[in-house]
This record gives C-alpha cells, structure tokens and sequence, in this order.
C-alpha cells in the first residue's frame, strides 16, 4: 500500500465520521423537537433556556447595619429583592442568607455615613450590592440564577 492510498484512506475515515456525527446531532435534534410535548411531558435540552420565563422576584430578609459617622454611629435599614428567572433556586438561596449578610456587613464596614449620604444615585449603591452579592455567590450553584439584586428599601438616620 502506497502512502498516498493510506493518506486517502484517512481522509475518507475523517469525512465520513463528521457526517455520521453531523447526522446523529441533527436526527437527535429533530426527534426532540418533534416528539416535545407528546404525552403531556416536556423536554429541553440541558443547555437549553426556556424563553418568555418571567421573572420572579424573591425578597430576602431585612438587613439592620451600622456604619461610623463622625460624631456617632449610624444605621442603615435594608430590604433587597433578588430577581431570578430560576423559581427552584429560591430555597437554596435563602439557605445562603448567612452568606448575604455578611458579605453585606463587610461592604458596608468599609463605607461612612457621609460617604453614603453623597452618593451620587441609588443605582450606584445597587450596583455595588448586587455585585457584593453576585461576588458572595460566585462558588456556589446559585451564582447564574441571580439575574439582579434589588434595593426595594433603604434608610439611614
């Protein structure tokens, strides 16, 4: 057998196993597309999302935190709100409110009641709770289904 018979042979074996690969991709995509929903059960492909998913938005504890001022100690009351579009994480993300809370306390020990009261926007306060938060969840299964993090009410006195 020359080389150039068992080069063409590889060659044949490559192209003809991208179309048995190709073709398995594509008959498995059409069989779950055309059998979903029979027999009253659904199927999505695990990478799949489903669209038009409302959101649901899940308010978490209220948060009591003291912040240094410059004569004396102030305190702020929070509540947030996650969004999710994931309704089955909602258990184990209230399972983390530990994890909230303290991520929460260590963001705003670092900040002062006159760093607070001029801050420029309520978005920007939001921003960074919801990006202490999404921080606070990163090594955790629940990072992704965290899709914002609301203030739904803030006072400090």
């Amino acid at each position: 057998m020359s080389q150039r018979n068992l080069v063409l042979i590889i060659i044949i074996m490559l192209i003809t196993s991208v179309l048995v690969a190709a073709a398995s991709v594509g008959g498995t995509l059409w069989y779950v597309k055309s059998h979903q929903g029979e027999g009253g059960a659904s199927f999505s492909l695990p990478f799949s999302q489903p669209e038009n998913v409302d959101p649901v938005f899940h308010p978490l504890e209220k948060l009591v935190l003291s912040v240094k001022g410059e004569r004396q100690t102030h305190f702020i009351m929070m509540e947030l709100a996650l969004e999710t579009r994931n309704a089955e994480a909602i258990e184990g993300i209230d399972n983390y409110m530990p994890v909230v809370r303290n991520a929460l306390l260590k963001l705003f020990s670092n900040k002062t009641y006159e760093q607070l009261q001029n801050q420029r926007t309520i978005e920007e306060l939001q921003d960074e709770v919801k990006g202490t938060l999404l921080n606070a969840f990163s090594q955790t299964r629940y990072a992704r289904a965290i899709d914002n993090v609301l203030l739904t009410k803030y006072v400090i006195q």
